[in-house]
């Protein structure tokens, strides 16, 4: 009876469960990875694969933007509103009074052209620029101050010419110097100091010194000549100082009605391209600061080392120079492509510029 019962309750449980099935086959193991060899977890496909791996979003670089302009929107609407044909008339006179009176164009300081030739040589001698600096009181006075200025930021005062050369390092000493002389260009001598003058005259020196600066910088950026570079700089805008002496000239000696500020301004700028040939001319400079002088606003600048001079000029005139051509973004945003310099090299410049104004302190 118990053996009936047994066979009864086992053929119920298979009646509940069904036909036995045969177990699942176990999945075969992965081959395994050499050490050699990159997993798909390691690229997100495996080699072979016909879909490229996602790649990580790339970080867009801040746009550049030029700082804030350091004249007023009122200065610039005035210089605009200028008559084309009264600033043409103003430049032409500024013009042919230094014609008229070829003495008016400064000799170039001979100091500055020895000084040239020595930071154009293969190797800046250490003798022949303490030897500069300390025969000349002007020169002595600029270093001093420079090594005492925020730009290098000593401990304590600097008051020998020794330890000022030991921390500025040889080579600004030897820009500071051939900036020194070279700034008996532009001073305005008594007879021609007047008042629509000097403030243009002091525009004009703080621009060319900015651009020596940045333009030596770029051209370390870009395998230029450093020190052929920062002369450039110097002397690319000779032509207005040259040309605000002729306009001084014929002011005090009352050859000319004193123009508007505006006037002046706009006729400089128009004006200068003209005279910094003439300058170039009568100082026989070498062949690429005539280039430099006479070329850096063409619409072709030949040589790199004009380009590169356009473009520091271009970022330093659209922050202090009221009278600045139109288009000077895009024309910087080409030369910065064509340079290959990218948008925080270009705010690095911008600074490089400003550092200018602290050594002059």
């Amino acid at each position: 009876m118990e053996g009936a019962v047994a066979e009864m309750l086992d053929w119920f449980r298979r009646i509940i469960r069904g036909p036995a099935r045969p177990p699942a086959p176990l999945p075969a193991p992965s081959p395994a990875i050499k050490k050699d060899e990159t997993s798909f977890r390691d690229v997100g496909l495996v080699a072979g694969a016909t879909q490229p791996a996602p790649e990580m979003p790339k970080i867009r670089e801040k746009a550049w933007k030029p700082a804030k302009a350091e004249f007023s929107d009122a200065e610039r609407k005035a210089i605009l509103a200028c008559d084309p044909e009264a600033v043409s008339a103003l430049a032409s006179a500024i013009t042919s009074e230094l014609l008229k009176n070829i003495d008016n164009i400064p000799p170039f300081p001979i100091i500055a052209s020895r000084l040239i030739e020595v930071l154009e040589s293969s190797s800046v001698r250490t003798d022949i620029i303490e030897r500069f600096v300390t025969q000349d009181a002007v020169i002595a006075a600029k270093v001093l101050r420079a090594a005492n200025s925020p730009l290098y930021n000593p401990t304590s005062t600097i008051e020998t010419l020794p330890l000022a050369i030991r921390i500025i390092g040889l080579t600004e000493v030897s820009r500071i110097a051939v900036a020194a002389a070279a700034a008996a260009v532009f001073d305005v001598e008594e007879r021609q100091a007047h008042e629509s003058v000097q403030q243009l005259q002091r525009v004009a020196w703080n621009h060319s010194l900015a651009t020596a600066r940045g333009s030596a910088w770029v051209a370390l950026q870009v395998g230029e000549d450093v020190q052929r570079a920062y002369v450039a700089g110097l002397l690319h805008d000779i032509g207005k100082p040259v040309s605000l002496r002729g306009l001084g000239f014929a002011l005090v000696n009352n050859r000319m009605q004193s123009p508007p500020p505006a006037l002046v301004y706009a006729a400089i700028e128009e004006a200068h391209l003209d005279v910094g040939s003439m300058v170039a001319d009568s100082w026989k400079l070498t062949d690429y600061l005539t280039e430099v002088v006479t070329e850096h606003h063409q619409p072709a600048p030949r040589s790199q080392l004009t380009r590169i001079i356009e473009l520091v000029s271009a970022v330093d005139e659209l922050r202090t120079n009221p009278a600045h051509r139109e288009g000077l973004l895009m024309q910087i945003e080409e030369l910065s492509v064509s340079f290959k310099l990218s948008q925080s090299q270009l705010g690095e410049l911008e600074f490089e510029l400003k550092k200018t104004a602290l050594s002059q302190l």
